[in-house]
């Protein structure tokens, strides 16, 4: 069986673009470690790599459930779409969060699903509605495990409030139906259940974050399994803060700050910083991994003989 022209191009075209933005990744990473040389290069390094390898493990099952999600939303509301193929999409965009700006990914999304024929207004709503889900997730989070820092940094209570109200009005299935008929989209629609599935998933999502840190900082300072739920807490009000601020020109370094501020309080807060630092590293590395994993596995499926 022959691969049509059209198809051919098409496969080009989303190959040249991973590989572009996986480049621009690597190179934003580079130049966080070259930025942070001092930190880095003046710690006294032991690191336990068992501990970096489970981290590894823990995001890459964190990885495949937020790509569950995904692939539930869009062929609910887009097209019926291999996971396979979500899941390169998702890993290729997902790298482009690292990139200095805002809504980098849904652009990248938006851009690798037009090869699927799936028009870049659903994508882009349907990124929208995952926000909406994964800030509702992170909300409830920080309510079962950062209550001690909620109430040590004076978090008014009524911006979680707020935020819930302001996300469940975004994702309720009506108003998802209307903004579709107002931009006269011929999408499909999302059920109460599925949404609830979602939110349940993503809490489930932002816990498993929270062990991926722990497992992280566990690898240069020990930790007590005791602190693995503070650690959960400060990942999620971490997230949940960032998220509010999504919009902002650029959250850059505002992750790092916020978890080595909340780490201080169980280690020391050279410590701290070293592991949010680290933290971001790994992370990215994880998510260079699985995009480039994805996007070579794509390669061999679409040509199997290796031309």
């Amino acid at each position: 069986m022959q691969t049509s022209p059209r198809r051919f191009q098409i496969t080009n075209i989303k190959l040249v673009y991973s590989t572009i933005i996986l480049v621009i990744a690597g190179g934003i990473l580079g130049y966080l470690i070259y930025s942070q040389r001092d930190i880095l290069l003046t710690y006294d390094w032991d690191i336990n790599w068992s501990q970096v390898f489970f981290s590894f493990m823990v995001f890459s099952l964190d990885l495949v459930l937020v790509v569950f999600v995904w692939s539930w939303l869009m062929n609910s509301l887009g097209k019926k779409i291999s996971f396979s193929t979500h899941f390169l999409y998702y890993s290729i965009s997902n790298v482009t969060k690292r990139i200095p700006g805002t809504l980098w990914y849904v652009a990248s999304r938006a851009q690798l699903y037009k090869s699927d024929q799936v028009d870049y207004k659903i994508t882009t709503i349907t990124s929208g509605v995952e926000y909406a889900i994964a800030t509702i997730g992170s909300v409830l989070v920080c309510l079962l495990f950062a209550i001690p820092i909620i109430i040590e940094y004076s978090y008014n209570p009524y911006l979680f409030i707020v935020v819930i109200l302001i996300a469940g009005f975004v994702i309720h299935p009506r108003v998802i139906d209307w903004i579709f008929r107002r931009l006269k989209l011929d999408a499909g629609s999302l059920e109460y259940r599925l949404i609830l599935k979602s939110i349940v998933l993503y809490m489930l999502i932002w816990m498993l974050g929270g062990v991926v840190l722990f497992l992280i900082a566990n690898s240069i300072y020990p930790l007590k399994i005791t602190d693995l739920p503070y650690v959960i807490g400060a990942w999620s009000i971490v997230g949940f803060i960032t998220s509010v601020l999504l919009f902002l020109p650029t959250n850059l370094g505002l992750t790092e700050v916020g978890i080595s501020l909340l780490l201080s309080n169980i280690m020391p807060s050279s410590i701290a910083v070293i592991i949010a630092i680290l933290g971001r590293i790994f992370i990215t590395i994880f998510e260079l991994i699985w995009a480039g994993a994805s996007l070579f596995l794509q390669k061999r499926g679409n040509n199997p003989k290796g031309l």
